[in-house]
């Protein structure tokens, strides 16, 4: 079983979503439906769509530019993060396209105020990045800065896959895991993500690009950072013992309960009439594979 906190989050949502999106979606098929099902999976609302521009800015642009020795100023930064905005909005705004905002496939207004609030954020949550200086110190102190890469484990039965925004390691000390959210309104922290990204330093297989010893400390070793961009905090968490066994835990519950979803299919060949649907109105509105599954309810 696959497992990552986005499909736990999914499950959690409505089992019949995290099937299309996990196990029915493909490109390749030949079922035109279930390639319908991946352009679908690829939608996103303007909220998640600004996050991800922050995301690629900063991964894409500022880090690498910080490990070539050679900084990339704010307005640079902030420029770019203008011209992606620019070239995404046209691209996305195409009604059945390969890669649409969510509310253009279905019909909901977008209006220049959605747009510019949006463009808003991206510039406040850029400008604190550039003021967090617990961020920039632990830049300077840094081996190597390794943004956006992808790590796996085994736990139990599940394959676990986590993508932690940024990796730093540091001479004669234990790893760093930093997460940055562009959250107007937080609900709660991240600290299991984050602990669930120090188990998988620790126990995956060392990449090639990483220095020599980087997966011999403790879990509860490495330095756990959450950045909340839009409200320029820097919350600093501690991996108890106690929080890696909650951590490994919620993984085994929750992957078995994903398995036990597919294993309770009426086929060898599942299809999503086999899976619940949430109770949550709004979830069901907000769902990008509403289209198909209202249909096939019909």
């Amino acid at each position: 079983m696959r497992w990552s906190f986005s499909s736990n989050a999914t499950f959690r949502r409505c089992p019949r979503q995290w099937f299309y999106k996990q196990v029915f979606a493909s490109s390749v098929a030949k079922d035109p439906i279930r390639r319908e099902a991946h352009r679908l999976s690829r939608l996103e609302n303007v909220q998640a769509w600004r996050g991800k521009i922050v995301d690629t800015i900063i991964s894409e642009t500022i880090i690498p530019r910080i490990s070539a020795k050679q900084p990339c100023s704010i307005t640079e930064a902030q420029q770019k993060a203008e011209d992606l905005f620019a070239l995404q909005r046209i691209q996305r705004s195409v009604p059945n396209g390969p890669v649409s905002f969510f509310e253009v496939e279905y019909g909901l207004p977008l209006t220049e105020e959605v747009f510019d609030k949006a463009l808003t954020d991206i510039h406040k949550a850029l400008d604190n990045f550039f003021a967090a200086k617990q961020v920039w110190d632990i830049f300077e102190q840094a081996q190597s800065l390794i943004p956006q890469r992808a790590l796996s484990f085994k736990h139990e039965t599940a394959s676990v896959r986590v993508v932690p925004d940024l990796i730093t390691f540091q001479n004669g000390q234990a790893p760093a895991v930093l997460d940055w959210k562009v959250n107007t309104y937080p609900m709660r922290d991240y600290w299991l993500q984050l602990v669930t990204g120090a188990i998988a330093i620790t126990k995956c297989n060392p990449h090639r690009d990483w220095p020599n010893g980087a997966t011999l400390y403790d879990t509860n070793q490495v330095k756990l950072f959450e950045v909340q961009l839009l409200l320029g905090d820097v919350r600093i968490h501690i991996a108890s013992e106690n929080d890696v066994h909650e951590a490994e835990d919620f993984i085994s519950i929750s992957a078995t309960e994903m398995e036990l979803a597919c294993d309770g299919s009426e086929s060898k060949n599942p299809q999503p009439k086999d899976y619940l649907v949430t109770s949550e109105p709004r979830t069901c509105q907000m769902c990008s594979f509403k289209k198909l599954c209202w249909e096939a309810s019909v």
